[in-house]
């Protein structure tokens, strides 16, 4: 009786390792799902329009990044961030009238990609002789195909 279980073992194996392998085969042409998070980028925290600045400081717009949707795609887009800062307005209304301004001030531009979860920054300096007034903070964000921005009102008090 030994006899015969030992001699049914290569074949019992052999009969295992033929199935897996058409079991493995058979599952190579199943395309496998891959995707990839896309992370958009919008302008700024709260905290970088809502305070006071004062000549000779920097203004720091911290970029917010989100979760956006996911995609099949394994190709990133480049993203261009740009903060740049108008003014000195003596008022809110004036700036807003869309009257020429003294003064630009901008950021190096920063590129990052949609596939970045890292919250860049850009940093504008502020002259030690800038004029008090009221600035328009423009921010844009530039992809290969289109571009999105928005405008923030920022103090600089003497």
């Amino acid at each position: 009786m030994m006899h015969a279980v030992i001699r049914r073992l290569p074949l019992t194996a052999w009969c295992l390792g033929a199935a897996a392998l058409a079991c493995s085969c058979g599952t190579s042409n199943v395309p496998v799902a891959v995707s990839y998070t896309q992370y958009t980028v919008t302008c700024c925290q709260n905290g970088d329009v809502n305070q006071l600045y004062h000549p000779g400081e920097a203004l720091v717009v911290h970029w917010i990044v989100s979760p956006g949707p996911r995609t099949a795609s394994d190709v990133a887009t480049t993203l261009t961030l740009s903060a740049t800062l108008q003014g000195a307005y003596a008022s809110v209304t004036t700036l807003k009238s869309g009257a020429s301004s003294a003064y630009t001030l901008r950021a190096p531009a920063v590129t990052t990609t949609d596939r970045s979860p890292a919250a860049p920054t850009s940093v504008i300096q502020l002259p030690q002789d800038l004029p008090p007034g009221y600035y328009n903070l423009m921010t844009k964000v530039a992809m290969p195909d289109y571009s999105a921005g928005g405008g923030s009102v920022i103090q600089v008090t003497g």
